[in-house]
């Protein structure tokens, strides 16, 4: 076994390893699985970056081509073992794992070589068809940006999708809808924080699918839209209700399904 195949296996077990962590990916843990990741896996992130030092400029492009290819191609045997039947969770689990640990974890070091890698990487994922939603380049800074910057989430997923700007009526309804009301009890504010350890999450893998627009859509429709109107009409309370089950709904249907 060359240098390659030996850095193309560790980077499989690396993808194998971090599956079991899908459902750490909450403000409150995801730092902390990162930091593990970085330390159990240091050694080969430096080994893959020590690879291309020690490659010459011009094999260099060769190397990233193999090394890209190990992780997509080990992740659609293992799909195909799996009847169609029963992909749905893994298509999620999948993406999820790269999405959020496996690309940011090889990004981390910002080694050009490397940003390379993973962005060849989730090219091949994409083009292989692996799972059916659409895998995105990431950094970890970028993910974890979101969710200290405590944004309203799917509210401003959705009004992008429908070509809003941030400062929309609809946003600063509920922006002011959170701030006044939600955060003026103990239980308001654990509502709040229940909602911003999920809904970056929710809004990642939405933005995966094909059917993105449509599902942005079904949301505004079914909760946002009436939410909107509970806010008009000053029955602060029964919007309340219908943000907790829209979350709680989607969190079911998205992530933990």
């Amino acid at each position: 076994m060359d240098r390659t195949d030996t850095l193309s296996e560790e980077l499989t077990v690396l993808f194998d390893e971090m599956l079991a962590y899908g459902k750490e990916f909450r403000r409150k843990t995801y730092a902390g699985v990162m930091e593990y990741a970085r330390e159990r896996y240091a050694h080969t992130v430096d080994a893959v970056i020590e690879c291309f030092a020690d490659t010459p400029e011009e094999e260099r492009g060769a190397l990233t081509e193999r090394l890209a290819q190990a992780i997509p191609e080990h992740a659609y045997e293992k799909m195909q073992s799996v009847k169609k039947r029963n992909r749905d969770r893994m298509y999620v689990d999948y993406n999820m794992n790269m999405a959020v640990y496996v690309v940011p974890l090889l990004n981390e070091s910002k080694d050009k070589n490397c940003v390379a890698l993973t962005e060849r990487m989730v090219e091949l994922w994409n083009e292989k068809g692996i799972t059916n939603m659409r895998l995105m380049h990431s950094t970890y800074d970028e993910i974890a940006g979101g969710f200290e910057r405590k944004l309203c989430y799917i509210t401003t997923a959705v009004c992008e999708n429908k070509g809003k700007p941030d400062d929309c009526y609809e946003l600063r309804s509920f922006r002011s809808f959170r701030d006044s009301y939600m955060l003026r009890t103990p239980e308001g504010q654990s509502l709040v924080d229940e909602y911003y350890e999920v809904a970056p999450g929710i809004v990642m893998l939405i933005n995966m699918r094909q059917d993105a627009p449509e599902i942005y859509d079904g949301i505004y429709k079914e909760y946002l839209e009436p939410c909107l109107g509970l806010i008009e009409e000053r029955r602060y309370e029964s919007c309340r209700e219908h943000y907790v089950s829209m979350v709680r709904e989607l969190k079911e249907k998205y992530l933990y399904a």
